[in-house]
Order: structure tokens, then sequence, then C-alpha cells
């Protein structure tokens, strides 16, 4: 077996200083109540300890006794027994902390500390709306204690990567402050000027959106294409999904949008048609649908598309968090038809009231509670799945919020989360049914 005359000292100082950066004592000067150890047996190191072992346990033992000689651990041996003054265990205390770190910073030891103070030079330089001021207010003081605990991530990980890390943090803030939607690989060259670097972040940067922006406190189960696309990442072609009645003008040809069966699949760039036809068939009512399979029974329940537009009224699927695209027509339509009623159709949960919140917002309008009003949950909380405690946070907060806003459809807003605070449920809009339920 050849042994690299640096391996033993490396495999020693790097096991040792390992366990001090993932232990409860790193970051403390002294006093620590369990020092980092590696046992002088299989445990620590079975291949040394192997009948074939014996090169590779003398060479470690040399390391080990000069290593103790320079003040980078300390050899704790046997006092009794068979065994009695042969290494036992390898510890690594805190006054041997500094020694060890300087040897190891010789033989290419990366340390924590560089990598916390590489994601700190990253995160105080970066700046945005109010919400992200104040997730970096708290993250940069953080950092600087050596505490990793708001990027969600531990200690290991953060070390293994901290390049990645400072990427995601760049791309939350660049999608925080607004992008132009496009597709990931255009939004990726336009941040980084490579178009491949968002999507090896993608998981992280959705990560800490959640952790900065409160628009998802306590929203659960939202997977990360359905987040990033709710800030202008686009996975697929954007398409507006609707039932109504309308001429739609689209290069010299009339599409009438009731003739699309079941709904109307409609391209980004028909907008301002699909706005145009909608104002020109007299809109009355723009009900939007947080879910699919809601949606589409609702259209089939009214007798399909025609029948819904007879009455005025629109019906348009938000997938969620609607994307920058569909908010922007939805806000078009509100500017186009002033007259025209606004609600939205969402589970009864922090998620769908933060749907329901941000389109209110976007749309600088009511937005009427539909269907998921307190009246039904209360009839239904037999169907519904316990609220956390995380959510029953959110919701409190949520119910402060809201009491500030105006306008004549608060009160029902305000009700409907007393409801879900007082019966303790949240329940999915899919467990809706005409013939028990109030409209």
């Amino acid at each position: 077996m050849t042994i690299s005359p640096d391996q033993p000292h490396r495999r020693l100082l790097f096991g040792l200083l390992d366990r001090y950066e993932r232990g409860v004592c790193f970051g403390q000067p002294s006093g620590w109540a369990r020092e980092p150890t590696l046992f002088w047996d299989e445990r620590s190191f079975p291949d040394a300890f192997a009948p074939e072992g014996y090169e590779l346990l003398t060479t470690l033992s040399a390391a080990a006794a000069q290593l103790e000689a320079n003040g980078c651990l300390r050899i704790v041996r046997h006092s009794r027994g068979p065994l009695r003054g042969e290494p036992k265990e390898l510890r690594l205390g805190s006054a041997q902390l500094d020694a060890a770190y300087r040897a190891a910073d010789s033989l290419g030891y990366f340390r924590l500390a560089q990598a916390f103070e590489a994601i700190s030079s990253v995160a105080s330089v970066l700046s945005g709306p109010g919400f992200v001021f104040a997730y970096f207010h708290e993250l940069v003081p953080a950092l600087r204690r050596l505490d990793a605990s708001l990027l969600g991530v531990s200690r290991q990980r953060l070390k293994l990567e901290y390049p990645n890390i400072c990427r995601a943090l760049t791309a939350a803030v660049a999608l925080a402050n607004g992008v132009a939607p496009a597709y990931e690989r255009i939004i990726s060259d336009r941040i980084f000027g490579n178009s491949k670097t968002l999507s090896r972040v993608r998981d992280l940067t959705a990560s800490l959106l959640v952790r900065m922006d409160p628009r998802w406190e306590g929203v659960s189960q939202i997977s990360t294409a359905d987040l990033l696309e709710a800030y202008g990442v686009r996975r697929r072609p954007a398409l507006i999904q609707c039932a109504g009645r309308g001429s739609l003008h689209i290069n010299g040809r009339t599409y009438e949008l009731d003739d699309f069966t079941p709904v109307a699949h409609l391209p980004e760039s028909w907008t301002e048609a699909f706005v145009e036809a909608a104002t020109n068939a007299g809109l009355a009512t723009v009900t939007t649908v947080e879910n699919e399979y809601p949606f589409l029974s609702y259209i089939e329940s009214h007798g399909g598309s025609a029948a819904v537009g007879s009455t005025g009224e629109l019906v348009v699927y938000t997938g969620g968090f609607p994307t920058p695209a569909l908010t922007s027509a939805l806000v078009s339509l509100g500017q186009r038809n002033p007259q025209a009623i606004f609600r939205h159709w969402g589970d009864a949960d922090v998620g769908g009231l933060r749907i329901l919140l941000h389109l209110r917002s976007r749309l600088g309008r009511p937005l009427y509670v539909f269907r998921s009003t307190a009246e039904w949950i209360a009839a239904e909380c037999s169907e519904g799945s316990p609220l956390t405690q995380t959510e029953r946070g959110a919701l409190r907060k949520m119910q402060t919020e809201v009491s500030g806003l105006a306008g004549d459809d608060i009160p029902v807003l305000l009700s409907l989360i007393r409801q879900l605070l007082q019966g303790g449920v949240k329940i999915e809009q899919e467990h809706f049914s005409e013939s028990r339920s109030p409209a």
C-alpha cells in the first residue's frame, strides 16, 4: 500500500475539524460540553484496523503523535487492561482548535467559516422590496454569527454548496424584484449571463423565496415549478384557460370563445384580443377558480361555456397562484370593465386566501369570496384537515392585515378567516357540492 506523506495528517485533522464544524461546539470559544472525537478503533478507521491495515495504522499512529506534539489534538490513552498506554481516542479541544486549523489550512482544508463569509458577502449587497430587505436585515447578522437557520440548510450542506447558495440568493432577489416573464433559460441568462445556471439552483431558489416572501407564509404543497412561475419563470407556453362568450379577432380571423370545448386554451399572445372580446360581449361577472377540476366541473354543471357566457360570466382558471401573464390579463379586464363583479373560488386554507389576496391587490378592487364561505366551512368542517400551528399563526397574521383593508368584500373574507380559526380545519374546494352546500 502506497501512502501519501500528507494523507494521515489530512485524515486526522480533517476528520476532527469536520466533527467540530458539525457539532454544537462550533463557534463556541471554550467550555465545550463534548469535544469532537475520533475513536481509535474500527469505528473511525475501519481500513486501518482491518487485517491488512497494519501499515496504515502505523502511519496514522505516527501522524497522531506528531499532531499532538504540535498542539493540534490530544490523544486519550487506555488507563488499564492489556491496552494500557495505547491510544483510545483522538480529541480536539478548544485549546487545540487554532493550531489544528492552521495545520489543516496548509493541507488545503476549507473552513466552514469561509463559506459563511462568502455567502454573507453576497447577501450584504443584495437589495429588493420591503420583504426582501427585512429578510436580509436578519440574514446577514445571522450569517456573521455562523447561524444558517434562516437559509434552511444544514451547516454541512452550506459548506458543500455555498457557491450554489450564493447563486440562489442572487436569483431569488432578482425574481422578487420582478422580471419580464420568460422561459427559465432566458431568465437565467439575464441574471447570470449563463442560460443553465438557474436550473442548477432551482429548488434552492424556490426555498429561499418561500422564506423571504410573506405571501407563502403558511402555504403548503406548492411545487418549485408553480412557485417560480408566479415570479415570471415560464416552464411552458403561457395559456389562458377560460369559459364564456366573446368574439376574438386574430389576424383577420374570428374565433368564438364558446366554440372551444369544454374550455378555451388561449395563447398569451391573444391576451389583448381576449380582453377585447370579453368586454364587447357585455362582461358582468369574472369568476376565478384556483384548481382545475372545480374549474371544469363548474362549467360543466352550468351547461358549458355558452351557457356560462349567456349570463355575462367569464370563468378563468388560475392554476394556483396566477402567472404574471394571467394576472396582467385579469387586471386589463378589470380596468376595461369597472362595472363587472370579480369573485374568486379557491381552497379554504392559507394558500387559497393568499391567492385571493394576491389577486385582489393586483386588481386594486374588491374580489368577493365565492362558494368557500364561512357558512360552507361550518357545514363541511367534518370533511376538513386539522390546521397546523404554522397555519394558525399565518391566519391570525392575515386576519390583522385584512382588517386594515377597505371594501364591501372584506366582511365576508374576515368571517371566512374567523371560521377557519374557530373550526380549526382547512377544506379543499373539491369538497364543494351544489346539492348540499350554499352557493
